[in-house]
């Protein structure tokens, strides 16, 4: 079993960030951070995370997306402006997305940008969004922000969602076959 922490939007909020990061480090394989950080590429609390660049984030060393192989589980992350995730009836427009996650033969697709929170098997794929810490939207905004845990057993995958005080959010948790 394997753990990855998804964390985006944090919007220049620093303090949440490197909170979140502290707590879940030692317990994690891998941390992803799907942009608008607001901060520098180079800033410490990126130590050892796996970043993109958002359509907030102005540092040219952030970049568009990437794919990543860890404990024999491929992401592609990216922040999501730039495969136009945002939909007006919806959770997400997720077309662009799977079509390039297939060429990275990812299993897993990480991607922010809407600050809606949330996690979805589509086309064979598990697409997660952690929402946003900072500035959260949609229909569980009053939560007042979000990231996610992804658990890898060798027969499925777990998402559940986090409030910024590290609280599970039971009712989010979402279960997909591998």
């Amino acid at each position: 079993m394997s753990k990855f922490l998804i964390v985006s939007d944090n919007h220049g909020d620093r303090e949440i960030l490197s909170d979140i990061i502290a707590r879940w480090r030692p317990q994690v394989a891998g941390i992803f951070f799907n942009g608008d950080s607001e901060l520098s590429a180079k800033d410490t609390v990126f130590d050892g995370v796996s970043t993109v660049i958002g359509n907030m984030d102005y540092d040219p060393d952030f970049v568009e997306a990437r794919a990543t192989t860890i404990d024999q589980v491929t992401f592609f992350q990216t922040h999501g402006h730039l495969y136009h995730v945002t939909v007006f009836n919806g959770w997400a427009n997720l077309e662009l997305l799977d079509k390039v996650a297939l060429e990275s033969d990812a299993q897993v697709v990480l991607f922010g940008h809407t600050h809606v929170d949330g996690a979805l098997a589509y086309n064979g794929k598990l697409f997660i969004n952690p929402g946003s810490t900072s500035l959260p939207k949609g229909p569980r905004s009053i939560i007042g922000g979000t990231y996610a845990i992804l658990i890898v057993e060798s027969d499925k995958f777990i998402v559940h969602f986090y409030n910024r005080s590290h609280v599970l959010l039971d009712n989010l948790t979402v279960e997909m076959a591998r």
